[in-house]
């Protein structure tokens, strides 16, 4: 296995097939990680592979969609081609069917989703031409299943397409007949094999069209209906979800549903009618009377396709549930959404913009409203969006500002915004007010000037995979009594990473804090901040600053690169750290100031053009099974009135002394090491006490002590 492949780090195999293997990578420069998929070495497929990964490659670079594997780049190292697509954890739609272990309608719904994403993908001119749930992933977030196709290696791009007419690509039993008996593969072929899983899910497994051969399989699949489905398949969904399997399976493509998004729709309609059957058929007396529509679809747009020429016309015809479309282009107008409706953008991304021209471009008060790929802008000085009620919903939208994109207010609002982009040209990116909460998954949080989500008092704010950068401010700013979670996050801001204020709380997992003028963490006074497994790296002041009354927790961080400190904890400043690495750091790696307290364990701190750590006046701390090697400075200095426990610790090749102990400092050695460092083990200042020695220390450098001369003798440890 190679090392790296490209710019991408190799990691470990996560699967190998005919054709070729699938890697676990890493993006060094971002930090995230990828999936490379390679051609094996001397495969026999080796010419059918390249044109696959070329193919895969040309239809992901017309593709961005949040239930479609993003393709990042596809290159070749040294005659090995490679796909570094999108790490999607989690498993196939197949293996989720077979187990029988999630509900239909979760299942269902991840159908749904697939249905979108295939739209998208149909309105760029790209036919998948092998659907199937092999090809279906599926990862959880949070309670929430989300699903991704994958795969387009057999897709055809255009109305041409990369193979002859009468060649067949894909996956036999999801082959629509028409594309069986010509070989031309278009959209509705597609739709056939949506309505392949669509049957599967239903049944736990069982595909609709059965044989003992593929030549049998073919001969059902165009001569014969489906097996019906049984009466235990419909048992814990609604029986209508059979109409759309007939619809779906129909041998005509004229007679299935006009595209993927309305199958996706007939789908969730569907789901959301009861699951009981009726216990008579209709026109016989006591029967229930035929399920009336639960909503309505309204096209907003210019030229003769719409219904509606604004949105705010659309928004005053709407009932609740209904879904507004919106056709492609600009809509200068103020609007305000008290409906629980769904509007959603047609169109390439960006194609469909609100411009709020006085006033925000719009005001969320429903308690339940839906917005997908819509781009919100406004003139002015006001918010872009202000949700005042409910729990909206934001997907792939973009937010535009020249002040803030999205405002939050009124105690028990809530929103989800879910692979948005917020360009604020102003002060900042999202602010939750007093009482809110916020979720934010994936996207991206820019050109902010002030903060890119601010957490006022009493606000809860999640966010995670999310890249917050290129701005003038602070990434996250979490008030007094404000709370803010962090998760697979990218903060790359110029003033500084993470900035938590009095009593606010924080918790950051997985992230990378990178690139500021200031601090990567900012801890005020009696905040509290827990972080693990992050990067806080190449700040210009230190990865953590940590003010008096600050409690932070860090496990398994690494402060490296900073040119100031790597870590500082200032006057009764607590902190807590276990197995992190503080390293190449241009000052002190670890500097616990005045009255501040640290406890580290297994930690290392190395390769700093300063000291290692330095423990300064009225500064305590204690250092269990730590590495301090490599510093050009003294490897531990405790200052006068600085007092500091050394338990299994090694301080080791360090360029100056292993521990320089200065006048009126206090120091304990238990079961340490000290060899190898250049000027000496342990350094005494002229009126400096001895270091308390336990437990068998091994000083191979031996003891140096400054004499009343300023020369430095070696003396013998009382």
């Amino acid at each position: 296995m190679r090392e790296r492949l490209g710019k991408f780090e190799v990691v470990r195999l996560l699967g190998k097939g005919a054709m070729g293997e699938v890697y676990l990578g890493r993006d060094p420069k971002l930090g995230r990680e990828v999936a490379l998929k390679v051609i094996s070495t001397g495969s026999a497929f080796g010419d059918e592979a390249e044109a696959r990964f070329e193919r895969e490659a040309r239809a992901a670079a017309l593709l961005n969609h949040p239930h479609i594997v993003t393709v990042f780049e596809f290159g070749e190292d040294e005659g090995l081609h490679y796909l570094a697509m999108e790490f999607v954890p989690g498993e196939e739609l197949e293996s989720l069917i077979r187990a029988r272990n999630t509900p239909k309608a979760e299942l269902l719904e991840l159908l749904a989703q697939i249905c979108e994403g295939l739209a998208y993908a149909h309105e760029q001119g790209v036919i998948h031409r092998d659907i199937k749930p092999a090809n279906i992933l599926i990862t959880r977030q949070g309670k929430r299943l989300r699903a991704k196709l994958m795969d387009f290696g057999v897709a055809q791009m255009g109305p041409s397409g990369l193979t002859q007419a009468g060649t067949w690509m894909g996956t036999v039993s999801y082959m629509a007949p028409e594309y069986l008996d010509t070989g031309k593969a278009d959209a509705t072929s597609d739709m056939f094999a949506l309505g392949v899983i669509l049957y599967e899910i239903l049944s736990g497994g069982r595909k609709p069209f059965l044989g003992d051969s593929t030549s049998a399989v073919l001969n059902r699949i165009l001569l014969h209906p489906h097996a019906p489905l049984a009466p235990e398949d419909l048992k814990d969904v609604p029986r209508s979800l059979q109409a759309v399997v007939e619809r779906a399976l129909a041998k005509r493509p004229e007679d299935r549903y006009p595209d993927a998004e309305a199958l996706g729709t007939a789908i969730r309609e569907a789901l959301a009618e009861s699951v009981e059957a009726p216990t008579a058929p209709a026109g016989v007396p006591g029967a229930p009377s035929e399920k009336e529509p639960t909503g309505q679809r309204l096209r907003v747009g210019k030229g003769g396709h719409g219904n509606c020429l604004s949105l705010k016309v659309a928004l005053r015809q709407a009932r609740e549930d209904s879904e507004i479309l919106m056709l492609p282009g600009i809509y200068r107008e103020s609007v305000v959404v008290d409906k629980n409706v769904s509007i959603v953008a047609l169109g390439e991304p960006g194609e469909v913009i609100l411009e709020g021209m006085t006033g925000p471009a719009m005001i969320l008060r429903a308690p339940g409203a839906r917005l997908r790929g819509l781009t919100l802008q406004t003139t002015g000085p006001d918010p872009t969006l202000l949700i005042t009620g409910g729990s909206p919903s934001l997907e792939t939208c973009v937010l535009r500002a020249r002040s803030l994109c999205a405002d939050l207010e009124g105690t028990g609002t809530s929103a989800l915004f879910r692979d948005c982009t917020f360009l604020a040209e102003g002060p900042g990116g999202v602010r939750a007010g007093t009482g809110t909460q916020a979720r934010l998954e994936g996207g991206h949080v820019l050109l902010f000037q002030e903060y890119g989500v601010a957490v006022e008092p009493g606000a809860q704010v999640v966010i995670q995979g999310v890249e917050l950068g290129t701005a003038e401010g602070t990434g996250v700013k979490v008030r007094a009594r404000g709370q803010a979670t962090l998760d697979g996050c990218v903060v790359a801001s110029e003033s500084g990473g993470v900035e938590v204020e009095g009593d606010g709380r924080v918790q950051i997992s997985h992230c990378r804090l990178m690139d500021s003028r200031y601090a990567g963490l900012l801890a005020l006074e009696h905040s509290q901040a827990v972080l693990e497994s992050c990067d806080l790296g190449h700040h210009t002041c230190s990865g953590a600053h940590v003010l008096a009354g600050a409690n932070v927790v860090m496990k398994k961080c690494r402060m490296t690169g900073n040119a100031g400190f790597g870590l500082s904890i200032m006057d009764r400043g607590l902190a807590t750290l276990e197995a992190c690495l503080i390293q190449g750091n241009g000052g002190t790696g670890l500097l616990i100031h005045h009255g501040a307290t640290v406890q580290a364990r297994g930690c290392t701190f190395s390769e700093g053009k300063s000291l290692g750590v330095d423990c300064a006046e009225g500064g305590q701390g204690v250092l269990d099974g730590c590495e301090i090697s490599g510093n050009a400075g003294a490897g531990v200095q405790v200052e006068p009135g600085g007092s500091l426990l050394l338990v299994r610790c090694t301080l080791k090749e360090g360029r100056d002394t292993g521990l320089l102990l200065l006048e009126d400092s206090q120091v304990t050695l238990e079961e340490c090491v000290v060899h190898r460092n250049a000027r000496g083990g342990i350094l005494l200042a002229r009126e400096a006490a001895d270091p308390v020695l336990r437990g068998g220390n091994k000083i191979e450098d031996g003891f140096l002590r400054v004499d009343g001369g300023g020369n430095l003798v070696r003396v013998a440890p009382v």
